[in-house]
C-alpha cells in the first residue's frame, strides 16, 4: 500500500473508531441500498460477488445468508475486525479499492455503496473493477450526486473542507462518461432515499427545514435532482 493509501487507511480507521464507539455501525443508507439490489433483480444463484468498501460487512452477511458466494473488502482495519467479530464466518478482508488482489475475470458482480466519492484516483479503481469482472459482468453501485451533494456539504460545513473526504463527486453525465471510458455501459435507477437514516443526516446538515423531504418521492424527480446516483454498469 503506497503512502497516500496508508494515510487514507489511518483516516478511516480513526473515523470508524469514533463511530463504533458512539454506537454507529452503518455509515450509509443500508435500507435503500438493499432495496436497490432487490428492485433491479440482477443477482443470480451461483453469482460470485465482491463488495468493495463493505464497512463492517452487513450486506456481505445478508447475501451470504441467502446463499451467494460473497467477499467483502474495506480499507479500514477497524471496520473489518468489528465485522468479523459481529458476523462470524463471512469473507472479509482489509484491502484498498484501487488495488484488488484478485485474478482477471474473478467475479460476476461487483458492489459498492458510498465508496466512489471517497476515491481520489477513480480511473484506477474503475479499471480494477473492469479487470476483475467477467464479460457482461455488472458493477452495481451508489454514489452521491455532485449537483445536490456539493451544495449540501458546503452549507453544512460553511466551507469547502468536505472535499478532502469527497474528492470525486460526479454528475450523472460525468459518471456515465467515465464508466464508458473503461468499457462500461451504464444506466441509472431512481430510488427514493428518504427514510429515518437520511432524515437524521439532513436534520444535522440543514436543520428543521429538512422535514420537507418527507413529502418528496425522488423517483419522480429528474436525474439531475437525485440526491444519490444508483447505477447498473455492464462490462461490454
Amino acid at each position: 500500500m503506497d503512502d497516500a493509501l496508508k494515510e487514507q487507511q489511518d483516516l478511516y480507521d480513526e473515523t470508524w473508531r469514533k463511530g463504533l464507539e458512539a454506537g454507529k455501525e452503518e455509515r450509509g443508507n443500508l435500507q435503500t441500498n438493499l432495496e436497490f439490489l432487490k428492485t433491479i433483480d440482477v443477482l443470480k444463484p451461483g453469482d460470485k460477488i465482491l463488495e468493495i468498501g463493505c464497512g463492517i460487512g452487513t450486506i456481505v452477511s445478508r447475501l451470504s445468508a441467502e446463499g451467494y458466494s460473497v467477499a467483502g473488502i474495506d480499507i479500514s482495519r477497524r471496520a473489518i475486525a468489528y465485522g468479523l467479530e459481529k458476523y462470524g464466518d463471512i469473507n472479509l478482508e482489509v484491502q484498498a479499492a484501487e488495488t484488488l488482489p484478485y485474478e482477471n475475470q474473478s467475479f460476476d458482480v461487483v458492489l459498492s455503496f458510498d465508496l466512489l466519492e471517497h476515491i481520489a484516483d477513480v480511473d484506477r479503481h474503475v479499471a480494477e473493477v473492469s479487470r476483475v469482472l467477467r464479460p457482461e459482468g455488472r458493477y452495481l453501485f451508489q454514489t452521491p450526486n455532485k449537483y445536490s451533494n456539493a451544495i449540501a456539504e458546503t452549507l453544512s460545513h460553511k466551507s469547502l473542507k468536505w472535499r478532502r473526504a469527497h474528492p470525486s463527486l460526479h454528475t450523472p453525465r460525468q459518471l456515465k462518461r467515465r464508466l464508458a471510458a473503461h468499457g462500461f455501459e451504464a444506466r441509472f435507477i431512481k430510488m427514493n432515499t428518504i427514510n429515518e437514516f437520511t432524515l437524521a443526516k439532513l436534520r444535522k446538515r440543514i436543520g428543521p427545514v429538512s422535514g420537507i423531504f418527507k413529502h418528496v418521492d425522488f423517483r419522480r424527480l429528474p436525474l439531475c435532482l437525485q440526491t444519490n446516483l444508483y447505477v447498473i454498469a455492464r462490462k461490454t
